[in-house]
């Protein structure tokens, strides 16, 4: 029945969607059927197009796509496939595709189906195209309730256990440590703590021939390493830092899709994930992991000017909010942290948007060893005493903090409750002929912009109020830390990553116009667990 010239393709597909819900017809099965269908109907001169664990909701398939340019250039008379699902499930590219067929005079038929575009119209066929979408659909449906069920359950969905654990034999499930890959993981978080960086560690254990996550896991399961050497980099020395699996926690539902027609994979929103503590025995203490955690925030990439000092990357502006970088002074003599934001306008006096911020690299560092010790000292000999001394001054901290953002709160809800009653008052001036219709349009856009921007504002302000009544400050967290260090001698990265969150720099006064000559300067250490003390 095909024409000269012409051939008969038959389409075969099957996803791994249909294997599980127990369609057993595989590509070879639907192969065999369309060969007798075609065979018992007259159609001769046939050739295959198969699409093998493909989705019915990708149109961009190997098969698919080799089958419809076959049609564009005229080489196809009649496509025959099992049913209208393995053509695909989605009702508008599947109309697309009968709709490319018919322009290019191509007879179509879905065997099971009784459809026969030769035959005519076939109302049936845009509702069996529907409850195919509806069931894909509804499949996504059900298999994101059971992931998110597992999720909650704290089971874990990926068969591998992270790097520095082992899949339990008796149970896959559970997650053992993996002694040699666990020492290597504590080798990590220690030399970052101290001041490594990433690529620095990286090249360490690159020279020492150590096997990286990706050979050490390829030698676990019993398969041969690529003939090519897998190096340590500083991506996988950044994976282990941030890898919140190593304090004990798992993380489940953290990636999905768009919807069950785009499989793209996005991150979900942090407060939708579900975290499972004490899943597992845990390799790296909580306050190590923090303290790396803070340090991944800040850049200590030695530049021109050297090794940048155990600070680094902890002092911020009290103006702008931006960290303090390293300079050297004129002369060359000395070393002075300033405000980024500043240095960045240096050449532009007029466009300057901060202040310096100065403060010398050697005084600061000083004066942090000095007051580390005594906070620390207090710590150690006189806890209740210490106890009750980080009580009221966070209780002040608190009080100081929810009072500000409460203040500038009540003032965006009052102009948001203001801007209502403008907008009402232009439409009232619209309708009476007051204002013309172009100028409240313009007037109006104007003002739900600002509205919309003051209600994100409140909500985000909202939710910090609640954040810090809610706050714990933990004095006995901050006496464990300093129980890890009997003496202190020296700042040190580690030292200061350890027991400082941030360091607030204020502008400096000065006496004199000509020779200005620095008076005073204040200084605010937040500590971590404690805040300010």
């Amino acid at each position: 029945m095909a024409e000269t010239g012409k051939f008969t393709a038959l389409y075969e597909r099957l996803s791994k969607d249909d294997m599980v819900v127990g369609d057993s017809m595989s590509i070879q099965n639907q192969k065999s059927m369309l060969e007798k269908f075609a065979l018992e109907n007259g159609f001769s001169n046939i050739r295959h197009f198969s699409d093998d664990g493909t989705s019915g909701t990708v149109f961009n398939r190997p098969g698919l796509n080799a089958l419809v340019e076959a049609v564009k250039v005229g080489m196809v008379s009649t496509v025959i496939f099992k049913d209208q699902s393995r053509l695909g499930r989605d009702v508008l590219e599947v109309g697309l595709l009968k709709r490319l067929f018919e322009d290019n005079g191509v007879r179509y038929i879905a065997a099971s189906d009784g459809l026969d575009s030769a035959k005519g119209f076939d109302i049936m066929s845009i509702f069996r195209d529907v409850f195919n979408e509806y069931f894909v659909a509804d499949t996504s449906k059900k298999i994101r309730a059971v992931k998110k069920a597992k999720a909650e359950q704290g089971r874990v969905f990926s068969a591998r256990a992270p790097y520095g654990y082992l899949n339990a034999p008796e149970n896959r499930q559970v997650w053992i440590i993996d002694d040699e890959a666990a020492e290597i993981v504590r080798e990590v978080f220690q030399r970052y703590i101290a001041g490594e960086g990433n690529y620095q560690i990286a090249q360490s254990f690159n020279d020492r021939e150590l096997d990286s996550p990706l050979t050490h896991s390829k030698k676990l399961s019993g398969k041969e390493p690529s003939e090519h050497r897998m190096y340590w980099t500083g991506f996988a020395i950044s994976g282990i830092l941030g890898n919140r699996a190593y304090i004990g926690e798992l993380i489940t539902y953290k990636y999905t899709t768009p919807s069950y027609k785009n499989h793209k994979q996005i991150i979900r929103p942090e407060e939708e994930w579900c975290v499972t503590k004490d899943h597992h025995p845990a390799i790296i203490d909580m306050e190590s992991f923090e303290a790396a955690a803070r340090l991944l925030g800040s850049r200590r990439t030695p530049n021109k000017l050297g090794e940048m000092g155990p600070l680094n990357g902890l002092l911020y502006c009290v103006d702008c909010g931006n960290r303090l970088h390293l300079a050297r002074s004129t002369n060359g003599k000395s070393q002075y942290f300033v405000c980024k934001k500043y240095r960045q306008n240096s050449t532009k006096r007029e466009g300057r948007n901060c202040t310096r911020h100065s403060v010398n690299r050697a005084q600061i560092e000083e004066m942090v060893l000095e007051d580390l010790r005594r906070v620390t000292a207090v710590a150690r000999t006189d806890k209740e005493k210490f106890t009750l001394a980080v009580k009221k001054s966070s209780d002040k901290a608190a009080e100081k903090a929810i009072k500000t953002k409460q203040s500038a709160l009540n003032k965006a809800d009052k102009r948001i409750a203001e801007l209502d009653r403008i907008i009402k008052k232009l439409f009232e001036d619209n309708v009476s002929g007051r204002l013309s219709d172009e100028r409240f349009d313009k007037m109006l856009k104007d003002y739900e912009a600002e509205q919309a921007t003051l209600i994100a504002e409140t909500e985000t302000l909202r939710a910090e109020v609640e954040e810090a009544k809610s706050k714990a400050i933990s004095a006995e967290r901050f006496i464990a830390l300093t129980e890890r260090y009997s003496e202190i001698t020296e700042l040190t990265a580690e030292l200061a990553r350890t027991f400082i969150e941030k360091i607030v720099v204020h502008e400096a006064t000065y006496s004199g116009e000509v020779k200005r000559k620095k008076t005073s300067q204040k200084i605010e250490i937040h500590y971590t667990h404690i805040g300010e003390f």
